[in-house]
């Protein structure tokens, strides 16, 4: 049993007339009976009542008809849904678009986000906030459909570079690195450092960077919000390094900034997806809007 069969049977039905749903079906007369007839004989019932001898067929259903029209109507009725339902994907009327942002992420996007939204208010938007690491296992494992990643990532993902900020050394306004422009990292050996949370890479390569000038960090606090770690430097708790896009909006009346140099470091994000799965049409009309309003990624 096919749907083409089931139409046929619904047409027919729906017509009242044989004739009829055969001119409807740009088919003829014959070949329509010999489809019902065959469907007659797959489900192994008689859907129309027989004529008096010497009549034609009526268009009259069976008890059972009755029954197989009725599913017939849902089982079309559930055809045309999935195809409208993809259609309505095609057209951005429907669907899911879920994005990994690191800490802050969803600031600095959150005029993407917006715009996103105004041109496509139908397709439904969750995040996962967590650090970089785990954002590129999500995205590994297929629970997002792209997501922010910090440095180098798999050779399974495409990108997008969206952001290129020099780290920096961020520091209460009369510490000794008051007036600095520049700071060299071994300088800052004797410092207590306000760092990131483990699974954070940002944590890793200021880490591996102090260990290749020849020190380990004297770590005082772990977090893996940036606005505490800034308001525990405030606190003249310790020193930390920063993105300078990120420090460029904190008050610098309370804050001095000095680039990192010797190694330099940079806080370079892109926007990543998985090239082993088909996008989805959301991920293209978000990674165009990325592609196409770079400027206003900012605090």
């Amino acid at each position: 049993m096919d749907l083409k069969s089931l139409k046929i049977f619904v047409e027919t039905v729906n017509s009242q007339s044989f004739s009829l749903a055969a001119v409807r079906l740009f088919m003829t007369q014959p070949t329509l009976s010999k489809i019902i007839k065959s469907l007659e004989e797959e489900l192994g019932t008689a859907l129309f009542k027989k004529g008096e001898a010497g009549r034609k067929r009526e268009v009259v259903l069976t008890y059972t008809g009755e029954l197989i029209y009725q599913h017939a109507l849902n089982i079309l009725s559930e055809h045309e849904k999935i195809y409208n339902t993809i259609e309505q994907v095609k057209l951005l009327k429907k669907g899911k678009l879920t994005l990994g942002l690191p800490p802050l992420g969803s600031v600095l996007f959150s005029s993407l986000i917006a715009l996103f939204h105004k041109q496509h208010p139908d397709i439904q938007l969750s995040f996962l906030e967590v650090g970089s690491n785990s954002i590129e296992e999500a995205i590994a494992d297929k629970r997002i459909d792209v997501g922010i990643l910090l440095g180098n990532f798999r050779p399974t993902f495409a990108s997008i570079p969206v952001v290129d900020s020099a780290m920096c050394l961020l520091s209460i306004k009369d510490s000794q690195w008051r007036n600095r422009k520049t700071v060299n990292l071994i300088e800052l050996k004797e410092e207590s450092f306000l760092l990131f949370s483990d699974t954070f890479t940002l944590n890793s390569m200021i880490i591996k960077a102090a260990n290749t000038v020849g020190f380990e960090p004297k770590v005082v606090c772990k977090s893996s919000q940036w606005d505490f770690i800034a308001k525990m430097v405030e606190s003249n708790m310790g020193i930390a390094l920063l993105p300078q896009i990120y420090c460029q909006q904190l008050d610098q009346e309370k804050f001095n900034t000095a680039v990192l140099e010797n190694p330099g470091l940079n806080w370079t994000l892109s926007m990543a997806w998985n090239t082993t799965i088909a996008m989805s049409p959301a991920t293209r009309a978000w990674l165009n809007i990325v592609k196409d309003h770079k400027q206003k990624i900012h605090f």
